[in-house]
């Protein structure tokens, strides 16, 4: 007689089968399982975003800048306005280690003679001296000092809509930035330069001292910084006198040496008298 099992009866005893493959061993027990897994804890975690830049993004034009860190590895900065050294197309007119009254910013479009045609701001306050327009009204450079500086951005190009009309040429940003627990800072610095220009051997040195200290307790943060420099630069002009300006010398002159033989500009010859400016800055 031949046996026909029935479905219901063939899937209960797979059912059977099946069963003695999941008993060999004891059932894991979740909880077994976390206590086993390592964990740590994490402290507070605090993430703090910088603005990209202080100047305006949404308008078709180049925006450079450089960080407090960048400026401390790659620039030896006695001031503020050594912070732009290295910026494109920018010069700051500064003649020697010191220049105050004719360290004007200048750029592709607007050079050393026009100063009011770019504008300087510390925090958005204008640093500017637009009561001329020249080599002498330069900015206040002196209103930042180095150690405080976070950033500097330069926007180019005229865009008066954002600025005023001034901004023809750039328009320059320092921001600061105030302590946010105790710092000092001591800064020493020293010049040496040996000039030979016309014959003559003179040295021209400059040393620098600044002390910087700062704080926060709570919502108040103070900063303060004393600074010295004292720089003697090398002459900038020379009087001169033209060779075919020269007179036979009258009675009872006195002979004098020095002079140095040149020629100028438009290669006439002339005598370099001697420097016509004061070689202290």
């Amino acid at each position: 007689m031949k046996f026909k099992p029935h479905p219901l009866a063939a899937a209960v005893l797979a059912t059977l089968v099946a069963l003695p493959a999941h008993a060999a061993g004891p059932a894991a027990d979740p909880a077994d399982a976390d206590a086993a897994a390592p964990s740590r804890s994490a402290g507070v975690v605090v993430v703090t975003a910088t603005q990209p830049t202080s100047l305006p993004t949404r308008i078709p034009t180049t925006v450079e800048g450089i960080s407090a860190a960048e400026i401390a590895r790659g620039i030896n900065a006695t001031d503020s306005e050594d912070a732009l050294k290295y910026l494109p197309s920018l010069l700051v007119r500064k003649r020697y280690i010191g220049d105050y009254n004719h360290a004007v910013l200048s750029t592709r479009a607007s050079g050393t003679g026009n100063s009011a045609r770019s504008l300087v701001y510390a925090d958005g306050v204008l640093l500017s001296n637009l009561l001329g327009n020249g080599a002498t009204f330069t900015p206040r450079w002196g209103q930042v000092t180095p150690e405080e500086i976070a950033r500097v951005d330069v926007l180019y190009g005229p865009f008066s809509a954002a600025y005023p009309g001034n901004a023809v040429g750039a328009v320059v940003d320092f921001v600061t930035r105030m302590p946010q627990a105790f710092e000092a800072h001591i800064k020493l610095g020293a010049s040496h330069q040996p000039n030979t220009l016309y014959g003559q051997r003179d040295s021209f040195n400059a040393w620098q001292a600044s002390a910087s200290l700062g704080d926060k307790a709570g919502a108040l943060s103070w900063w303060i910084n004393v600074n010295r420099l004292d720089s003697h630069g090398q002459p900038l002009t020379f009087g001169t006198k033209l060779l075919s300006a020269g007179a036979a010398p009258g009675t009872g002159a006195v002979p004098v040496t020095g002079a140095v033989a040149g020629l100028n500009r438009s290669n006439l010859p002339w005598w370099l008298i001697g420097g016509a400016t004061q070689p202290a800055a």
